[in-house]
């Protein structure tokens, strides 16, 4: 497997496409289809749009079993999505991210979720909600933010709080309505617990050591206490290796003894023996997300200190998309392009569905700096691996020949005052700005598709776009950094006939930007 240092293509400057678009990777080659469009869609709880979309955790999956339906955080509550990342509607506010909605592995429309201390059930297709449970003896139960349904579908793991705030965890099965023994976890700070392939439940506690109650413990389908598997927490999951053992993957960077420095670990968790499938520079942090039994783990990486490329920060496998196999293969897969913004949305959090077969990641694409997106704001993508492109779209089309006009080509006419910039950044050496209202460019093109390049930073304005004389589109320039050649507003599948561009600045500008200036440095026509 290669380790050397990968650098993305445009990290800088790179616009995905719409809900529903695709783009190839330009480094290693997958199809990355776009899922969702924060922007455009409506919040259903507060109402006007929302600011992000992510899917949940790593561990939970987002696809039922037959990969027909896909659910995605808004927010605060749940979006349904069909398997082609189509999103379809909002889900009862009931479903939200407190509730930890879990698909049945039995009814590919039924969710389950918990709200107080009664387990339910949604019907996504009609939203009806159906109490399954409730558990009289607790306030509350929760699966702590992690945990799934068991691969057999019939088990649940629960924390349950009861009346005096003490704590315990058991085992629901859900043919039988009835709960496991309780173990007594009050005093004893717990991170995370999870139904294992094989029905047991591993808890995670937050203390490191080789005592009780430190690192990883295993306990059996009646919640007595096994074994240690681990000398501490870490980003995981669970699955079954060739030989049908049940196995931990695991990030090891917690580890006191580690037998590789910030390794992802395979652990057998009947013996707690360790290999370690590959390591990571400490600069790395990970999550890790395991289908089922397909012999693999996907992983993505990310540093939070946000290097540059082409910088000593920028290390083998940084801001990448991983499939690891339990024997110790790596592929590289994508950049997921998503840069440390808010605490927690810009974590790409790659989930896979319980085959394997496809992945989704949240990633803000670095559109903060880049178009000045919200603080918080993510999207999700989603891989179909092994096939490009993926048979949930059409075929990407051929390719297009596009030829550039520099912004001193006869077909653009201007009207006011413009000012040329002869920076070697500009296409062609140079370039043209203007920040008096009323100021335009007007170009005329005849063919398909037409991309304004121009040069955006701290001092750029908002611009008015129109096309064949429609009402001007208002278009914002400003950047947080100096974004040179990049395309600032664009249309494609027009018909092949002469058409009209208009540019025009009008004077305005978003508070936090220095000047309302508005470059024109060339225009792309698609024939």
């Amino acid at each position: 497997m290669n380790s050397d240092i990968k650098i993305p293509v445009d990290y800088d400057a790179f616009l995905p496409p719409d809900a529903g678009g695709w783009y190839s990777d330009t480094v290693f080659g997958s199809v990355v289809w776009r899922v969702s469009g924060a922007k455009t869609t409506p919040d259903a709880a507060d109402g006007g749009h929302l600011s992000w979309i992510t899917d949940e955790y790593s561990t939970c999956c987002p696809f039922n079993s037959d990969n027909s339906r896909l659910i995605l955080v808004h927010e605060s509550y749940f979006g349904l999505y069909d398997g082609a990342g189509k999103y379809l509607k909002a889900l009862p506010l009931e479903v939200n991210s407190s509730s930890e909605p879990r698909w049945s592995r039995q009814d590919n429309r039924t969710l389950y979720f918990h709200a107080g201390n009664r387990l339910a059930t949604c019907d996504v297709e009609s939203g009806v909600l159906t109490v399954v449970h409730t558990f009289t003896e607790y306030s509350s139960i929760t699966g702590m933010g992690e945990s799934d349904i068991s691969l057999d579908g019939d088990h649940l793991v629960f924390c349950g709080t009861r009346g005096d705030g003490g704590q315990e965890v058991f085992l629901y099965t859900i043919s039988k309505g009835s709960k496991s023994p309780a173990s007594q976890v009050s005093g004893h700070p717990l991170d995370a617990i999870y139904v294992t392939p094989q029905n047991n439940v591993l808890l995670a506690w937050v203390t490191s050591g080789v005592t009780r109650y430190a690192g990883q413990e295993l306990f059996d389908s009646n919640m007595k206490f096994l074994r240690q598997v681990s000398r501490s927490d870490g980003h995981k999951h669970l699955t079954v290796d060739a030989d049908g053992s049940e196995v931990l993957i695991w990030c090891n960077s917690n580890d006191p003894q580690p037998i590789c420095d910030n390794g992802i670990v395979k652990i057998r968790l009947s013996d707690g023996k360790q290999t370690c499938l590959t390591t990571l520079d400490w600069s790395l942090a990970v999550h890790v997300t395991a289908p089922d039994n397909a012999g693999f783990c996907f992983i993505e990486t990310y540093d939070p200190t946000n290097p540059e490329p082409n910088t000593p920060g920028w290390k083998p496998y940084t801001s990448e998309l991983l499939q690891i196999k339990l024997d110790g293969t790596v592929t590289r897969l994508a950049h997921h392009r998503s840069r440390p913004n808010s605490s927690y949305n810009y974590q790409p959090r790659v989930s896979c569905s319980r085959d394997g077969s496809r992945f989704v990641f949240n990633s803000n694409m670095d559109l903060q700096a880049i178009s000045g997106e919200h603080v918080d704001y993510s999207d999700v993508y989603m891989v179909v691996t092994g096939q490009a492109p993926p048979p949930i779209s059409p075929a990407p089309p051929a390719p297009v020949k596009w030829t550039r006009y520099e912004q001193d080509n006869a077909a653009i006419k201007y009207a006011g005052d413009w000012y040329p910039n002869r920076g070697a950044f500009n296409s062609g050496g140079s370039a043209v700005l203007g920040m008096d209202k009323g100021c335009t460019a007007t170009f005329t093109f005849t063919g398909t598709g037409v991309c304004w390049i121009g040069f955006r930073d701290q001092w750029s304005g908002i611009a008015g776009v129109s096309l064949d004389g429609a009402a001007p589109t208002a278009v914002d320039t400003y950047s947080a950094k100096d974004l040179a050649q990049t395309v600032i507003w664009s249309a494609t599948g027009l018909a092949n006939v002469p058409h009209v561009l208009a540019v025009a600045v009008t004077g305005e500008k978003r508070p936090n930007s220095g000047a309302a200036w508005i470059w024109v440095d060339a225009f792309d026509v698609q024939n």
